[in-house]
Parts: structure tokens; sequence; C-alpha cells
């Protein structure tokens, strides 16, 4: 996602057109379809009329700017609404801010708990499919299916019974 495709996504977030965003930064709508297109870029001045007609951040907007790793780097929209309401309740309800800790806090252990029993069924289901593969296999050697030997030769008894009476395979 680039600045584009965040300047789009802040501009329907506010419930505007792109006639209606270029009006308020002074540039018209095809201006604003270019911006989101990518065709072109705004200047700066425009740039920070965006910022503040979109009512988001510099950091929304050039996060992709910046090479971090893509889980670090891509915070969207809501991320950002959700952290703008957080830093209202830490500056002007503390005790709201102790309440939304808790229940991250709390979620979150839910949240990493969830992700390592899925991480484990996900073992299990690899090792149980090898386990299947070892089956199939092994299906040629039916011969060693001590309670049934339709079709197994006399050198097949043969071998199935030595290795039956060998001690050292029973230790």
């Amino acid at each position: 996602m680039g600045i584009g495709y965040r300047i789009k996504e802040a501009r329907e977030n506010q419930g505007l057109t792109q006639t209606e965003l270029g009006k308020i930064v002074g540039v018209t709508g095809s201006a604003i379809t270019n911006y989101e297109n990518e065709t072109s870029h705004p200047k700066e001045p425009i740039m920070y009329k965006l910022i503040e007609a979109l009512k988001v951040d510099a950091n929304y907007l050039f996060q992709d700017c910046v090479k971090l790793p893509k889980e670090a780097n891509d915070v969207t929209l809501a991320e950002y609404e959700h952290i703008k309401k957080y830093r209202l309740i830490s500056t002007h309800s503390p005790d709201g801010s102790v309440v939304v800790d808790t229940v991250l806090d709390r979620e979150y252990a839910i949240a990493e708990k969830l992700r390592e029993q899925s991480e484990q069924i996900q073992e299990k289901d690899s090792r149980i499919a090898e386990l299947e593969n070892t089956l199939t296999d092994m299906s040629d050697y039916s011969y060693l299916n001590a309670a049934h030997d339709n079709g197994v030769t006399e050198e097949q008894k043969a071998a199935v019974d030595k290795i039956m009476m060998d001690d050292n395979e029973w230790e």
C-alpha cells in the first residue's frame, strides 16, 4: 500500500469525494485522482493540507516509504484511530487507560495461547501426514501382517519368521 492508497482510504473514511477533498486542499478533483493512483504526488504544502483535511498524521501516509519489516510497518487507518483514542484516554482519563491496558493484556495473552495451540495443531497435523505417508509406503510389506498370510510366498514367511525368532529384535 502506497501513499495514494492511504489518501484514498482516509478520504473515504471522512466521507469525502475526490472533488470535495480537492476543494478543501486547493487542487482539482483530478489531481486527487492522480495522487490516489500515484501517477503524481502532492507537493509539500498540499501534503500538509491533505494530512489536516483527512485527519491523519504523516506517519500513516508515509509508513510505506520507510523500509521496515511488513508486520511492523503495516498499520491500518482503523489502528491509527485506536491509537488516537488510547492517547486521549491516557491523557484525560488515567483510570481509563489502566482499564484499557488490563483488557489488552488479557486479550493479548489469550491470543498468544491460541496462536501457540494453532502452531501445535499444525505440527501434529504435519506429523500425522508423515505417519500416514509412512503407512502408505509400507503397504508393499503386507506380508508382515502376522494375522493374515493371504498370498504370502514361502520366502516371505521365512523372512518374517526369522525376524520373529531373532531375540535381538525383541530387546
